[in-house]
């Protein structure tokens, strides 16, 4: 399971300078378009000029460091993932990093989400860390669209000094949920478990009555997915107890959770990260969570 040479999102996106200027980012993740129809309903307009200018704004209120931008589900949400610099180190040199995770949807670009994210260096496994921090912002940087001449309505736009307060304020709940997780972390990592343990533990994770919680299907795709989540689990658990000679930690079970939902599951790239962020995959990390915790 070591995927060192992968990114921490998982091939999708591309490498960012923070010297860049918000164009240029665009330019290099070939996203440097704008729509040039907007419906008479919506006077306002916020392509991927003013949502690159926001992300860019927004890391470096928060002292973030920018190293991704990218789309997904077909350029229908457009993200930016920076570095918090607010790592730690567990048990047997596992480093484990910090990012903050900024994404806009097309359907309401303006409304920024914003995710903490802890992403284990040795297999870039990602895990959502809860915070006190508000989980959208509104994206200031719109402008009014002339559907004639889209460029020149591009104006600098800063953020004010209240603006780069109220960033720097939530970034710093975001460092310091980061913070509180290592605690944790490091619990999971000293807590050794016994195999008939991991395997109960597999089971609750991927139990039916857990994904109907997070789930939209049926309860007959529930069962069957389960099914299928526990045995992969299973495979995965089998894998890391031959790979690691020392005992199975709940922290390696955790691991082992996020390695299946970052890495098997999905069919594709752009899907394992969609559902890894946004959809219920990510109610399932947390679960996961929990049940460690619980150990």
């Amino acid at each position: 399971m070591d995927t060192t040479n992968q990114k921490p999102w998982h091939e999708v996106g591309v490498d960012v300078d923070a010297n860049f200027s918000s164009r240029e980012m665009l330019y290099k993740a070939k996203l440097d378009w704008e729509v040039s129809k907007i419906p008479s309903q919506r006077p306002k307009s916020y392509g991927n000029q003013e949502t690159m200018r926001f992300f860019k704004g927004f890391f470096e209120a928060g002292k973030a460091d920018i190293e991704t931008i990218g789309s997904l589900d077909g350029a229908r949400i457009l993200w930016g993932l920076a570095r918090l610099n607010q790592d730690f180190t567990l048990t047997g040199e596992d480093k484990v990093k910090g990012y903050v995770l900024l994404a806009s949807r097309n359907e309401s670009r303006e409304k920024i989400e914003i995710q903490f994210i802890a992403v284990r260096e040795h297999c870039h496994n990602m895990l959502p860390i809860a915070s006190k921090a508000k989980p959208h912002i509104k994206n200031i940087f719109r402008r009014s669209f002339n559907p004639t001449f889209p460029f020149l309505n591009q104006k600098p736009q800063t953020f004010d000094d209240e603006m780069n307060k109220k960033v720097a304020g939530m970034v710093t709940l975001g460092r310091e949920a980061i913070s509180s997780f290592a605690a944790d972390a490091q619990q999971l990592a000293d807590k050794k478990i016994a195999t008939p343990i991991s395997w109960h533990y597999m089971f609750n994770v991927f139990q039916p009555e857990t994904l109907k919680k997070i789930s939209t299907v049926g309860e007959k795709e529930v069962t069957e997915l389960a099914e299928k989540n526990t045995k992969l689990a299973i495979e995965t658990l089998s894998q890391v107890s031959e790979q690691q000679p020392y005992e199975m930690t709940a922290w390696s079970l955790l691991n082992a959770v996020t390695y299946i939902i970052d890495h098997r599951l999905g069919s594709n790239q752009d899907s394992r990260l969609r559902q890894a962020w946004f959809g219920s995959n990510a109610k399932l990390k947390t679960r996961a969570l929990e049940l460690a915790l619980a150990l």
